[in-house]
């Protein structure tokens, strides 16, 4: 068995479990389409960069406008939209509704193609990990009935769908690029539609307003992020299926909230450690669903 691919899932659930923290700190005076696309210019920049010495050609027409379509989804629909909802909603009710993404991801692959297997194990390892992620946040739920972070949840409803959609898209419109390179190359141009975007909103008025801790998250999240975490998420999603890598949504609260106890003093409780027993186990059973179907083919 070929370790790397969940290796490469083991480090976005580790790495991206620290940057709904990162992103929260950041954007109280960082603006978001800024902080976004910078990020993705310099780290696509320097992959692609790095890619193209060593001799690499930039994809061809049809897989570029793949590479785009996917890519737009992630970055501009996924991650920016995030960035938005946390100016206005905690970390950890961010972290909760992006949880969702793997059951969006076995709805939408099922919606679009009709013929893919979905066995059972898989739909009830899913809704476990779900129902532990709920106690993770149970005295987080009020806010989702709170007028006050009603756009923020709309905006992590929707950058979860995005992100479902272009994780679906890509898995099934491979590209025959290096997907760390193909990877690169979705960050740096979405990067540059972010920025244009942010420049013609007039975001660059408010960058000489930004704090010391604010650019050393920047810094973070460029080269842990983006550069280790997206190439690694390429990585994983081109050799194992949508489903599977998309469990790193289940972990990243668990380290955000181990993250919270040791850095902030932030309280566990037995309930707590409950919830994240059960979202391990969901994650377990999603893994023995998916190996099923897979000896079945």
């Amino acid at each position: 068995m070929n370790m790397k691919p969940y290796l490469a899932v083991a480090a976005i659930c580790i790495i991206w479990g620290t940057t709904y923290l990162g992103i929260r700190i950041a954007v109280k005076d960082f603006p978001p389409f800024l902080f976004s696309g910078l990020r993705f210019i310099l780290a696509g920049g320097l992959i692609t960069s790095y890619y193209l010495l060593k001799g690499y050609s930039w994809p061809s027409k049809k897989d570029f406008g793949s590479l785009m379509i996917s890519g737009l989804c992630i970055c501009l629909g996924g991650n920016l939209l995030l960035v938005i909802a946390e100016k206005s909603i905690p970390s950890g009710l961010a972290a909760l509704i992006n949880c969702g993404l793997p059951l969006w991801i076995v709805i939408i692959s099922k919606t679009i193609h009709k013929a893919e297997r979905i066995s059972l194990t898989t739909l009830t390892g899913i809704a476990i990990g779900f129902l532990g992620q709920l106690l993770i946040f149970y005295d987080q739920l009020k806010y989702l009935v709170a007028p006050a972070y009603l756009k923020g949840i709309i905006f992590s409803l929707f950058g979860v769908l995005f992100a479902s959609y272009g994780s679906v898209f890509m898995k099934k419109h491979s590209v025959k690029s290096n997907p760390i390179f193909s990877g690169g190359v979705q960050m740096l141009c979405c990067g540059a539609i972010i920025v244009a975007i942010g420049l013609i909103k007039g975001e660059a008025g408010y960058m000489m307003n930004v704090s010391t801790i604010s650019w050393q998250v920047f810094a973070y999240l460029t080269i842990f992020g983006s550069i280790i975490g997206y190439s690694s998420f390429c990585y994983a999603l081109s050799k194992l299926p949508a489903t599977l890598v998309s469990v790193y949504t289940y972990i990243n609260p668990i380290v955000a909230l181990w993250l919270g106890w040791l850095v902030l003093n932030e309280r566990i409780t037995p309930l707590m450690i409950l919830a994240m027993v059960i979202t391990i186990s969901g994650v377990y059973i999603v893994k023995e669903g998916i190996q099923k179907v897979e000896n079945i083919s």
